[in-house]
């Protein structure tokens, strides 16, 4: 059906609301869906284990926020559960993500005059939580969802935004980041380890601009330093690639004319040995890719308009 992932979605958001993270298995369900027949006993016995085996008294109080309605936190323990929030905001002890959709709840529950901290504060508050987080957190991929779990009206405001603005750009760095550091990983295969560089570029590089988070130096020389078999070999897989998906691979344009200075400039005035030789062909053939990835005469009048 087409709506199937709507359906999906839905059904998540009005059932599975609380502690996402953890699948639980009900007896009580499989037998019904089995036999059709609902056995009270198992599922009293079902439930009286969730009671027994769960307790969100225990749980840090960032993670009762984010996983359980507010209004079951008892008036009591509230108090207590926001300055521990907030210290761990301060702190920078929680994921980008998690420090996002906990400003939501603070913004709602400063509106609500549940709590009376200064909204514009408190965004700063969060903000350089945010900063101070960002050094030990990683890339969130799927942002869209993880906003989508917010349990309270998230009704868009200038804190608000300021807030997922921030962590968007944060985000992105932490992207950037990812990717050099897996560009790193694969190129440092490059020349000693060329079985794993061509089995990792093949599985995960051959539609991603990979070489838009590295250096063209860096790579000049590993090429320089390959075999003559390998600097063949990778100057095939390169036009291969652009070839077939020259349009996610337009980003390297850059790169590969860098590489191919660089190598030009190598080569220029040396005596024609079989790995000179090798080298000038490959940076000869660079220019079918670059000829792939340059940017249009129409795609840069739009951009310039």
């Amino acid at each position: 059906m087409d709506n199937r992932q709507f359906y999906i979605k839905e059904f998540d958001n009005n059932y599975y609301f609380n502690f996402k993270s953890e699948y639980r298995f009900f007896k009580f369900i499989e037998n019904y869906v089995r036999t059709r027949i609902f056995d009270m006993k198992a599922l009293k016995k079902d439930m009286e284990a969730i009671i027994n085996t769960i307790d969100t008294e225990k749980l840090p109080g960032y993670k009762r926020l984010l996983t359980e309605e507010y209004w079951k936190i008892s008036d009591e323990q509230f108090p207590l559960i926001i300055n521990e929030v907030l210290n761990d905001v301060k702190e920078g002890k929680l994921k980008l993500i998690e420090i996002t959709k906990l400003f939501a709840y603070f913004s709602y529950f400063i509106k609500r005059g549940l709590i009376q901290n200064d909204l514009k504060e408190t965004k700063q508050i969060f903000l350089n939580g945010m900063d101070i987080a960002f050094k030990n957190s990683e890339y969130c991929d799927n942002v869209e969802e993880e906003l989508s779990r917010i349990g309270v009206d998230n009704t868009t405001t200038q804190e608000m935004d300021e807030v997922l603005n921030h962590f968007t750009n944060l985000n992105m760095q932490l992207e950037d980041k990812m990717y050099r550091d897996k560009a790193d990983e694969i190129f440092k295969c490059i020349p000693i380890k060329m079985e794993l560089f061509y089995d990792r570029f093949d599985n995960e590089c051959m539609d991603f601009p990979i070489f838009k988070y590295y250096d063209a130096y860096r790579m000049f020389q590993r090429i320089t330093c390959a075999s003559n078999e390998d600097i063949v070999r990778i100057k095939e897989i390169l036009i291969d690639r652009a070839k077939k998906n020259a349009d996610k691979l337009k980003e390297e344009y850059e790169f590969m004319k860098q590489l191919k200075k660089a190598l030009e400039d190598y080569c220029r005035g040396k005596e024609n040995i079989i790995k000179v030789v090798m080298l000038k062909e490959f940076y000869r053939d660079l220019e079918i890719v670059i000829d792939l990835y340059k940017p249009s005469i129409f795609g840069s009048k739009e951009e310039n308009n």
